[in-house]
C-alpha cells in the first residue's frame, strides 16, 4: 500500500481499533514509521507483539521502530527471536546484522552476515561486508582487535594484497570505534600506497577526529604532501621508540 494513503490507513485503524489482537498491527506501524511517525509506530508494535509474540512481521516491524530510535539492543532481541522463528528472513537477518554493528559486537555481526551470505550468495554488498569484518577475525591476537598490537602493524598491513584491502581494515578499525588503531594502520598503509586519494582522506579525517592534525602550520595544512612525510616522520619516530622499549624489555 502506499506509505501515504490515508483511506487505507484508516481502514487499518478501525480493524486494529475493533480488534487489538489483529496481525494488521504490523502494516500500520510500517506506514508510520514511513511517514516518521515513530512514537505512534511504537506504540502499535509495542502492543502488537505482547498480542502476537510468534507473528515474524510484526517482531521485525518493532525491531525496524527500534533500530530508528537507536535501540539497538532491544531491537536485536525481537530480531534473534525472528530468526529463531524463521531462519530464512532475509529481512531480519539484514536489520539484526547491522544492529551488532551498531552494538559493536563483532563476531555476532560476522556471524549474522555470513548466515545472509548463504541465502543471497551473490549480494555484492552482503559480500564487501562479510569481506570487510573478516579482516577482525584473522587479526593474529588472542583478545580480539582491542589487543591488536601496535608492533605489528608494518608487518600485518605490508601482508595485504591491496589498497582495497588495507581500506577495509581501517574501516573495520572505524566501525570497531578505535579510532587511534585505525589512523596507525592508515599511515602504515600510506607508506605501502602513498598516492591512495582514499587512504589519505581517511588519514584526515582521523587526524581531526583525534586532534592531531596540525593547527600552526598554514602552509602544511594546505600542502598535503608536506602534511604526509611529517606524519610519516612522526610515525618512524613513534617505531623508534617501540624498538628503544623493547630493547630495554626484553633480556
Amino acid at each position: 500500500m502506499s506509505q501515504y494513503d490515508p483511506k487505507k490507513i484508516e481502514e487499518l485503524q478501525l480493524v486494529l481499533l475493533k480488534d487489538p489482537r489483529s496481525p494488521v498491527f504490523a502494516s500500520l506501524a510500517e506506514a508510520y514509521r514511513q511517514m516518521g511517525l515513530l512514537e505512534e509506530a511504537l506504540e502499535v508494535t509495542t502492543r502488537g507483539v505482547k498480542h502476537n509474540p510468534e507473528y515474524v512481521s510484526g517482531l521485525v516491524s518493532h525491531a525496524k521502530v527500534l533500530y530508528e530510535i537507536k535501540d539497538f539492543r532491544q531491537a536485536a532481541k525481537f530480531l534473534v527471536k525472528a530468526t529463531a522463528l524463521k531462519p530464512e528472513n532475509i529481512l531480519a537477518l539484514k536489520i539484526l546484522g547491522h544492529c551488532y554493528l551498531k552494538m559493536r559486537n563483532h563476531p555476532a555481526a560476522l556471524k549474522t552476515f555470513k548466515k545472509l551470505l548463504i541465502l543471497k550468495p551473490n549480494d555484492e554488498a552482503i559480500i564487501k561486508t562479510v569481506k570487510k569484518w573478516e579482516f577482525l577475525d584473522n587479526i593474529p591476537t588472542e583478545s580480539g582487535p582491542e589487543s591488536f598490537s601496535v608492533d605489528g602493524y608494518d608487518h600485518w598491513v605490508h601482508k595485504l594484497p591491496s589498497e582495497d584491502d588495507a581500506l577495509h581494515l581501517v574501516e573495520s578499525f572505524i566501525n570497531y570505534g578505535d579510532r587511534q588503531n585505525a589512523l596507525e594502520i592508515t599511515t602504515a598503509a600510506l607508506l605501502q600506497w602513498p598516492d591512495s586519494s582514499a587512504l589519505q582522506k581517511r588519514q584526515d579525517i582521523l587526524m581531526k577526529a583525534l586532534g592531531e592534525s596540525p593547527q600552526n602550520d598554514t602552509q602544511e595544512e594546505e600542502n598535503p604532501a608536506l602534511q604526509f612525510l611529517q606524519f610519516k616522520k612522526q610515525f618512524y619516530q613513534k617505531w623508534l621508540q617501540r624498538i628503544e622499549q623493547r630493547k630495554n624489555i626484553d633480556p
